[in-house]
């Protein structure tokens, strides 16, 4: 059985379908990409796995599958204890989605606090041992900081830490690197990959460069206007697909001296 079925599902808001008829599985460990341009719905598959669509968006066809069972039948309270445990989800810029008048060690416990019942001191505990863990030095000093007092780089890694702090089976990112300078980009996706080594989870990453998809997966997904493209293994996009659109989304990735590094 497939950790993550997504069965041939249609999004609408107002009744409008945004995105139609897509369908993906994912095993435990696996990291899948979705890819395509802004608008091609790429975000609203990952909400709609994740339960959170903006705006009175609701899935209208077909069914998402995590271990087997509809979490589209989940009640407020199964996504209360489902969400950061075993689904967590990674915005497009971490530091963005914090108060910026607390600090990040107050809006951290509050987040631990609100999955275990344990006191502030040891969640604050517990926060500064996922920021090392997640190779932000000092980790102390970094729960004692504003988030606009952090690099975009190392708000990221804030976010990735909260995702990762109760080990879920699976990991949604949307758009994970957009913000960040190039080795900083690197970074962050090397880091993303030890996840999945260190604890097995399974990602799913949103990104509108075919590259770093093409460097991270095991499986490609193509979006153009809320449908799917074209899909493969990373050998299949990079070598065999005759796909016109992927051909231009490979096209876009940055060379240097002839040569494409993906």
């Amino acid at each position: 059985m497939a950790m993550l079925e997504v069965k041939d599902i249609t999004i609408s808001y107002k009744d409008r379908p945004t995105v139609m008829d897509f369908s993906m599985s994912m095993e435990k460990g696996q990291i899948v990409s979705l890819v395509g341009e802004s608008g091609s719905g790429k975000t609203t598959v990952i909400r709609a796995i994740f339960g959170l669509l903006a705006g009175g968006g609701r899935v209208t066809k077909g069914d998402i599958l995590f271990e087997g069972e509809s979490v589209l039948g989940y009640s407020d309270d199964k996504w209360r204890k489902i969400r950061g445990t075993d689904i967590s989800m990674i915005f497009q810029d971490s530091g963005a989605m914090m108060n910026p008048t607390k600090k990040v060690g107050s809006a951290y416990t509050e987040y631990i606090r609100t999955h275990e019942n344990i006191s502030k001191q040891e969640a604050f505990a517990k926060g500064v041992e996922m920021l090392e863990r997640m190779r932000l030095p000092s980790g102390d000093n970094v729960m004692r900081s504003y988030p606009f007092q952090l690099s975009g780089g190392m708000r990221q890694r804030v976010g990735i830490a909260m995702g990762m702090t109760y080990q879920p089976k699976l990991l949604l990112a949307d758009e994970p690197t957009s913000a960040l300078d190039v080795t900083t980009q690197a970074q962050i996706v090397r880091q993303m990959m030890e996840l999945r080594d260190k604890y097995g989870t399974s990602l799913i990453v949103v990104t509108h460069n075919l590259g770093v998809a093409c460097y991270m997966s095991d499986h490609i997904v193509v979006m153009k206007n809320g449908r799917i493209e074209d899909q493969g293994s990373r050998d299949y996009m990079l070598h065999e697909s005759k796909n016109e659109y992927t051909q231009k989304l490979l096209d876009a990735v940055p060379s240097i001296g002839g040569m494409r590094y993906v």
